[in-house]
């Protein structure tokens, strides 16, 4: 009996121990305002210049067909006095069909848009996740908070740090300070009200 309740006095005092000493593990963990530190990207500028030259010629294309379109209006306007009702229909059904293709064009040159910018994006954005996890793996971070969108109204400096110049330093190709050295200094460690609005 007493052999009984010595293990179970032990069993307990282990449980114990255990749990303080979580409780004492801080879990650290870091920030970074993942849209604007991609916005910020040399890589993402280049896909910005592309994409506004695609944009150009979608465009230039589409003002072509609605000039045409116009044309076409404007001849039928002119003319429908005089055509005969045969050729007013024949017209008018090429006039629908000018409008018609001039949409779905549009729609079609958006969705290609779309595509090409998340084909120019994606690998940026894997870029940026690699360094993220460089900087997260390097400090032993627990996890990383995106603080876009005012997700994060408050995040303590003493448990979160900002990771934002030391990714920096990772998509630049330099060695990360030593984690020993204050590489945050006090400012850059506290979420400002305006990144934590974007």
């Amino acid at each position: 009996m007493k052999r009984t309740t010595s293990i179970i006095i032990a069993t307990l005092a282990l449980m114990l121990v255990g749990s303080i000493d979580c409780a004492a593990q801080k879990l650290t963990f870091g920030y970074i305002n993942y849209t604007k530190t991609l916005h910020s990207m040399a890589d993402y500028a280049t896909a910005q210049t592309t994409m506004q030259g695609l944009r150009e010629q979608y465009d230039k294309e589409a003002a072509y067909n609605e000039d045409k379109f116009f044309k076409m209006y404007s001849d039928y306007i002119q003319g429908q006095k005089s055509f005969p009702e045969d050729i007013m229909l024949k017209r008018q059904k090429e006039l629908q069909v000018a409008m018609d293709q001039g949409i779905k064009f549009r729609e079609e040159s958006e969705k290609l848009l779309r595509t090409a910018e998340a084909e120019l994006t994606k690998p940026i954005e894997q870029k940026l996740d690699s360094a993220i996890a460089v900087v997260a793996k390097d400090r032993g971070l627990a996890f990383v908070l995106n603080t876009e969108g005012h997700s994060y109204p408050f995040i303590n400096p003493a448990d979160g740090i900002d990771i934002t110049p030391l990714v920096s330093h990772v998509l630049a190709g330099q060695p990360l300070p030593k984690n020993d050295t204050p590489a945050i200094t006090p400012k850059e460690s506290e979420l400002s009200a305006d990144d934590a609005k974007q």
